[in-house]
């Protein structure tokens, strides 16, 4: 067998040595370290499997290219690398047996190789060639033709997506931002060189035919820096964040994802678009590394270590200067900006930590329980990404007045959540997002038997519907609420190929679902009528019907953002919102109108709520599903009652999650117990308000407690998978005059006992004070 094999194999097992421990999940540091960070962490992974791979490689490869070129004579390398090759196999065959594990699974490869080098120096094969360490100085040391076009090109990309960032960071102090981008620049230097050496090494150790392939994959940095930029530009998400939420309980429906993402574009199509992107970049690369041959720009991988180093120095030197005087939050926030950081030092976690015991429902909950003593027909329609400010009569004058003149008075309401899937949960169930994966652990085993309030109410005699123009298939909302087999739905129609309204705008297509819906409930029984529909067109992309006139005409006619909006833009922006609103407020006026044309309209139970809100660079983000900021989670909900019933209290707070326990309370004319939503049917005094997500953007903040201007702000490990932890860990805190800061966790565990009241016993069983990790 020829070397330029031998070394191949070697090279290709260096590898796999390298991604052994992230695969078989060593850890090290008496556990405290691991390369696997746990469940949901999928874009991480890759990134720390290729640096281990490709460290794994280098370090074999070169191992195997100092004997071959020590030796004597080639035939005299053979048995030595061989020798290379079977301590490989070994070492791999017994960490996945579970023999060797974390630090002794290195402990053994490393001696190896020593033990393999000290014994080939003492034998008569070795020539007269350096020593390793000699050899590895000589690679240092020795300058070599540098792809100048790539390592500049890839500096300036990072430089200009920190810059990027840094710009929309609008809390920072003038010193903060200056020393910060000082910061920013030394590591993206930094990280520049840092990837350009690691590819040289392991180029030059391994086998001619990896290095394209070793380019190309190279290649794809811009790729993944620009994404990064997209993402925080428009849901103020990094790209690993949004990658890993593709491996939280296993790969999801990415079609669906893009459609309920407003991406006019499908799997196929994106896959085109990524794999163009990539011919072209690759070579864009190749092309540029000849140009840089022909230039004979020349660089030792020693200066480039240089430049590594010193940029570390600066970057750490900054972290700790700053650690006197940055404020804790805007030192935090610069810390969940940025996914790179060379500084070992840190902000905080968080302001204090707690040991917690949530209250979760007992599934599944009894249809029996439920008997009707008042009957009203309800219809409930979610109208997507319903800002709180976008209520006015200039905007939606139908909805306006409804809100003023026909339903019940309430104030400020909070959605559940900041994205369609949990909203919907929470609104038609009374329980807390945090809910949504143990009922669907509970409804997967029993086959998918549709929401259990659903069929609570199929049991009281309703008859249930659901049309929607949009397509139920998101994050498994259509599975969960219908049900498979035995649906307690009597009709449902949603955007599917077999529709004759598919293909159509969403404009288009919801003139046809609320027409049908009418038609049906003319037919269907008075009393016992229970529809769900949706007004989607102000989703993004905003859209109206193309016989509607917008009541602003001045509105930003591209379906791409711009990454840096200026204010005439993002008010253009608004302004194509507000008149996708305006249409939606006109398709609520129509549904209402033939509501009252078939006399089903007095003496129902008409709702018109927000999914959630939406962003519009308020805090550096646009749309939902990046934060729990006002803009995002504060939504408008008008409940209508029935004529007959008479008034209503009044409130001036109420959340969503309220909706479905006020229905049960008509329903069966009492209040319900152990919700976490309350009835809006009896008067009740100041509470606490919970709002919850799995996509809390760069934030990371999962959870949000709000009482009369008082905020609460938490995570905790592993929020993204959309399961409670044990644990919580608060984040912010504030008030009606800004951030409240105490002197010590007990301080911040009284104020929040203190201004929650009801927290505990409503939310969760415990909240105790956690010292059990320095915060």
């Amino acid at each position: 067998m020829s070397y330029k094999i031998q070394h191949s194999l070697i090279w290709l097992l260096g590898s796999v040595f390298g991604i052994t421990p992230l695969l078989q999940k060593h850890h090290y540091a008496r556990g405290a370290i691991s390369p696997y960070l746990g469940d949901g962490f999928i874009a991480h992974h890759v990134l720390i499997g290729l640096a281990l791979g490709a460290m794994g490689a280098s370090l074999w490869g070169s191992f195997s290219n100092w004997i071959h070129q020590s030796s004597k004579t080639p035939e005299q390398a053979t048995p030595w690398i061989r020798a290379t090759f079977a301590t490989q196999v070994a070492c791999i065959t017994l960490a996945y047996l579970g023999i060797l594990t974390g630090g002794i699974y290195l402990l053994v490869g490393g001696a190896s190789t020593i033990v393999i080098g000290y014994v080939f120096s003492l034998s008569s094969s070795r020539g007269t060639g350096p020593s390793a360490p000699a050899q590895a100085w000589a690679w240092l040391r020795r300058s070599r033709p540098i792809h100048w076009p790539f390592l500049l090109s890839i500096c300036a990309l990072l430089i200009w997506h920190n810059t990027e960032l840094i710009k929309g960071m609008h809390s920072l102090a003038p010193l903060h931002t200056l020393s910060l981008f000082i910061s920013r620049i030394a590591t993206q230097i930094t990280a520049a060189g840092s990837l350009y050496l690691i590819l040289q090494l392991a180029i030059d150790s391994g086998p001619r035919w990896a290095k394209p392939s070793l380019w190309s994959l190279i290649s794809l940095t811009p790729i993944f820096v620009v994404a990064d930029q997209m993402l925080h530009t428009y849901w103020n998400q990094t790209f690993m964040g949004f990658l890993n939420q593709f491996g939280i309980q296993g790969l999801l429906n990415l079609n669906a994802e893009l459609k309920g993402g407003g991406v006019p574009m499908g799997v196929w199509a994106l896959i085109g678009v990524i794999a163009i992107l990539f011919a072209v970049l690759a070579s864009c690369t190749y092309l540029a590394s000849k140009v840089a041959q022909r230039l004979h720009l020349n660089l030792a991988p020693s200066s480039l270590l240089v430049l590594i180093v010193t940029g570390t120095a600066i970057a750490s030197l900054e972290q700790a200067i700053g650690k006197s005087w940055k404020d804790h939050r805007d030192w935090k926030q610069e810390y969940l900006e940025f996914g790179l950081h060379l500084s070992g030092i840190r902000p905080p976690n968080g302001l204090a930590k707690f040991s917690v015991a949530h209250k979760l429902p007992n599934y599944p909950i009894s249809p029996d329980a439920l008997i009707a003593k008042r009957q009203a027909d309800i219809y409930i329609v979610y109208i997507e990404s319903f800002r709180h400010d976008a209520l006015r009569a200039n905007i939606t004058p139908f909805l306006h007045h409804f809100a003023e003149s026909e339903a019940q008075s309430i104030g400020s309401t909070w959605a559940a959540s900041n994205g369609t899937h949990l909203s919907w949960f929470s609104t038609l169930t009374g329980q807390t997002p945090l809910a949504r994966e143990l009922h669907r652990d509970h409804a997967r085993e029993q086959n998918w038997p549709g929401l259990c309030t659903m069929r609570a109410l199929k049991q009281a005699g309703y008859q249930l519907h659901i049309h929607t123009a949009k397509s139920l298939a998101y994050r498994g909302m259509g599975t969960q609420l219908i049900g498979e087999a035995q649906s307690p739905f009597c009709s449902i129609r949603q955007d599917e190929p077999s529709d004759p309204m598919h293909g159509f705008s969403y404009p288009e297509k919801e003139v046809m679902v609320f027409d049908g819906v009418v038609e049906l409930i003319d037919k269907a029984p008075k009393g016992q009528t229970f529809v769900i529909t949706t007004i989607d067109s102000p989703h993004f992309q905003y859209s109206w019907h193309p016989d509607f006139t917008p009541p602003f005409p001045d509105y930003y006619p591209h379906k791409v953002f711009p990454a840096t909006p200026t204010k005439e833009e993002i008010q253009l922006i608004k302004n194509q919102y507000y008149n996708a609103l305006a249409w939606g407020d006109q398709v609520a006026k129509s549904f209402c109108d033939g509501l009252k044309k078939i006399g089903r309209y007095e003496e129902s139970i008409i709702v018109f709520l927000g999914d959630h809100g939406e962003e519009f660079q308020d805090h550096g983000g646009w749309l939902h599903v990046s934060s729990l900021e006002d803009e995002q989670i504060l939504s408008p909900m008008l409940i209508k009652w029935p004529k007959s019933y008479g008034s209503t209290p009044s409130h001036m707070e109420a959340g969503h999650i309220d909706l479905f326990p006020s229905l049960l309370h008509y329903i069966t004319g009492q209040v319900p117990q152990d919700l976490p939503g309350h009835s809006l049917l009896q008067k009740d005094p100041e509470r606490t308000h919970i709002i919850c997500t799995a996509q809390g953007g760069v934030t990371e903040e999962g959870m949000l407690l709000t009482r009369m201007g008082y905020k609460a702000f938490f995570t905790w490990p592993e929020y993204f998978t959309g399961r409670p932890g044990d644990t919580l860990t608060l984040t912010r805190l504030t008030g009606p005059d800004g951030d409240i800061h105490c002197n010590s966790d007990q301080e911040y565990y009284q104020t929040i006992m203190t201004l929650f009241p009801d927290a505990v016993g409503t939310y969760f069983k415990h909240l105790i004070l956690d010292r059990s990790e320095p915060n």
